[in-house]
Parts: C-alpha cells; sequence; structure tokens
C-alpha cells in the first residue's frame, strides 16, 4: 500500500510499495503526470520545478521532447508551401548532411553545445556552401520544435553561420564588356546575354520564357524553371515579387525581335531561349559556353549570374527608386535594392573627388591622369 506522505493544492507526493517516493501533478491540460525518485526530497524537488514552470508557461509535455530530429524533419521537408525545387534541395542536405548525425537525437536533446559540436566536426569535410545549407535547414527544423513549444529557444545561435561568403565576389561588367561576350557567344545565346544583363532577370527566369511571354520590349516573367534529380522542374519565380513585368531598353527588344524571327518557333508555348530541340537551356551547360566566350574577349573570371548583377547596378546608376528596382529585380525585400544603389552612391563620390581633383589641379588623383606629353606642354 502507498504510503501518503504530502498533498498541497498543486500535486503531493507518496511512498509506494517498492519503497520509492512518486511525485504527481495535474498538468495545464488535465492530464496527471508523475514521476518516482529514491528520497523524499528528490520528489519535493521535481515537484516544485514542474510547478514553477507552469507558472512561468515554460512548462513542455515530455513526450513532445521526446519526438526525434528526424520526426520533424519528415513533417517539416512535407510543408505543401515549400517549392517543389526548394523541397528537393533540402531533402538532398538532409540525406548527405544531417541525417546521420541529428535524425536519431530526441528534439528535447537538442542544444547549442551538441549543435556547435557537430557544426565544427562538419566543417571539417563539408564545403562552406553545403555547410550553410545544412545549418539553415537545421535551424528551420528546430524553427518548428519552438513554434510547438517543445523547445523554448532554438539551439542553432551561431552567428552567420548560414551565410557563406562567395569565394569570388561579384563584379559589374561594363556595357562593353557585356557587348563583347555577346558578340562572342553563339548566335542562337546572344540575346539571352543581353536579356540577363539588360533586363536583370534571374537564369531560370530568362530561359522560362515562352513567346507569349513577350510583347514588343516588355517581358511577363510568373514561372522559372530548374534541372533537378534529372528532371526539368517548373514553377513560379523565386518570391511574389518575382512575378512582374519587365521593360527591356529599345536595342536589346529589337535585338530579342530579331532572336525570335530567327530561332523560336511560332507556337505561343515555344521557349524563347530554348536549345536547337526546343529544350530548356542547362545552366551547366550554358555556363561553359559562356566562359569560353569570356576567355575569348580576354575578359577575366566572369560568372553567368554576373549578368544580373550587372544589370541590377546598371538599373541603379540610372537613379531608379528602391520600389523601381525591387519590382525590376523581382526582390521582396529592399536590402538586396539597397545594396546597388549604396554601390552606386559610393561610386559618385569617388567620381565627385576625382572632379575636385582637377578643378583644384591635382591632376594625379583625376579619373583619367594627363599624359606626359600634355604635362611637359603645360609647363612650357
Amino acid at each position: 500500500m502507498a504510503s501518503h506522505v504530502r498533498s498541497s493544492d498543486f500535486g503531493h507526493v507518496d511512498r509506494r510499495p517498492s519503497g520509492q517516493w512518486r511525485a504527481r501533478f495535474t498538468d495545464p491540460e488535465g492530464r496527471r503526470r508523475s514521476k518516482s525518485f529514491g528520497t523524499v526530497t528528490d520528489a519535493r524537488v521535481w515537484l516544485s520545478g514542474q510547478r514553477t514552470d507552469i507558472v512561468r508557461q515554460d512548462w513542455r509535455a515530455p513526450e513532445l521532447a521526446s519526438r526525434t530530429v528526424a520526426e520533424y524533419a519528415e513533417a517539416y521537408l512535407a510543408r505543401s508551401e515549400i517549392k517543389e525545387s526548394t523541397r528537393a534541395l533540402y531533402e538532398s542536405v538532409w540525406a548527405n548532411h544531417l541525417e546521420k548525425e541529428w535524425g536519431p537525437i530526441k528534439v528535447g536533446n537538442a542544444t547549442p553545445t551538441n549543435v556547435r559540436a557537430w557544426h565544427a566536426m562538419a566543417g571539417k569535410s563539408l564545403k562552406p556552401t553545403a555547410l550553410a545549407q545544412a545549418y539553415r535547414l537545421l535551424r528551420g527544423i528546430l524553427n518548428v520544435a519552438v513554434q510547438d513549444d517543445v523547445l523554448k529557444s532554438n539551439p542553432c545561435r551561431i552567428k552567420s553561420a548560414g551565410m557563406v561568403k562567395p569565394a569570388v565576389a561579384a563584379r559589374s561588367l561594363t556595357v562593353p564588356e557585356v557587348l563583347a561576350i555577346a558578340e562572342e557567344i553563339p548566335p542562337r545565346y546572344k540575346a539571352l546575354v543581353m536579356v540577363l544583363a539588360f533586363g536583370g532577370l534571374r537564369f531560370g527566369e530568362a530561359t522560362a520564357l515562352r513567346r507569349r511571354d513577350v510583347s514588343d520590349a516588355r517581358l511577363t516573367v510568373e514561372r522559372t524553371c530548374r534541372y533537378i534529380h534529372g528532371a526539368w522542374t517548373v514553377g513560379p519565380p523565386k518570391t511574389d515579387a518575382g512575378r512582374r513585368t519587365v521593360t527591356l531598353p529599345g536595342s536589346v527588344a529589337t535585338l530579342l525581335e530579331t532572336h525570335l524571327a530567327d530561332f523560336v518557333a511560332d507556337d505561343p508555348d515555344a521557349l524563347v531561349f530554348g536549345t536547337a530541340s526546343g529544350q530548356f537551356v542547362q545552366n551547366h551547360n550554358f555556363g561553359a559556353t559562356f566562359r569560353r566566350a569570356v576567355k575569348r574577349c580576354g575578359l577575366p573570371h566572369t560568372r553567368v549570374h554576373w549578368l544580373r548583377h550587372t544589370g541590377a547596378t546598371l538599373a541603379a546608376s540610372t537613379g531608379a527608386t528602391t520600389k523601381e528596382l525591387m519590382h525590376r529585380l523581382g526582390h521582396a525585400s529592399s536590402a538586396a535594392a539597397l545594396v546597388y544603389q549604396h554601390a552606386v552612391s559610393e561610386r559618385d563620390g569617388e567620381i565627385a573627388r576625382a572632379l575636385d581633383a582637377m578643378v583644384t589641379g591635382n591632376a594625379t588623383s583625376a579619373l583619367v591622369p594627363a599624359r606626359p606629353a600634355a604635362r611637359r606642354a603645360q609647363s612650357a
């Protein structure tokens, strides 16, 4: 028979026939909870702690914390709002970089300490981009546990761990550089280079365009395409803001009109920038073609994505407002647009300083230094 020892308005402690001390209470959802201890003191301390957690609204059902990270990952990856291309990426990251280490762990046992330990160990074998992707996914999965009140806070607290600095900083090409690349690229892709650079489209947005999306100088962007796991995936743009209409410069629109006549079938659904067989253009294959054109131009290392970067910088240089840049580039946040405006603003400061040097006669710091012959003529 159990021996009753203590009762209160919250719970009570009694002694079991086995000699163990059992603490019992009713949780906020009306369920009876109990746990056994070797001493009455331990039972009372535990009971007091449970009461404190309930008063502070920190109490969590223990069975929730017993769910594994793998169970949370399965639910997280199955969410309907995730784009299929993103889901494929997440599934690959989970399977290759997280499942073995984190899958069996109970979510309640995820702590900043073991997150840091995993991150340090993974950093020895993973490339920076893969490590940042894995960290962001783990943080997203554990955020669900926070929302479920299983975790008080997310244990992924490593500063900037979800960000990766590109090995090569993007640069904005000059207009002559873009034109030179367009001349060296195969004729079928000349208009693609120009649209990427002067329209600011993402590669997947441009290569998903259909003939019906082109109306004079205006492009209607409403889908993007990606090659994932051996198959093409076509879906909406990266964000809702990606659905937009972009107006091309007149000269680029004229080039695109010629491109449509020379390389695109009359079918409204025909791809504007497809292969000779009418299929989507793979980023990888186009990248190789692009690099060969860059090399023939004698230019330094240049990536395809830098064409969009160029388009953004050129648009900012026209004096476009932040909202106008956001619309043209399909940005949901002003942060990226402000980066381009800031870059242009800094360049404008350099120009102003060079002009001031000319005014004050400090020709050595001007944008275009005077030629030696000109300086001799001036001194004469």
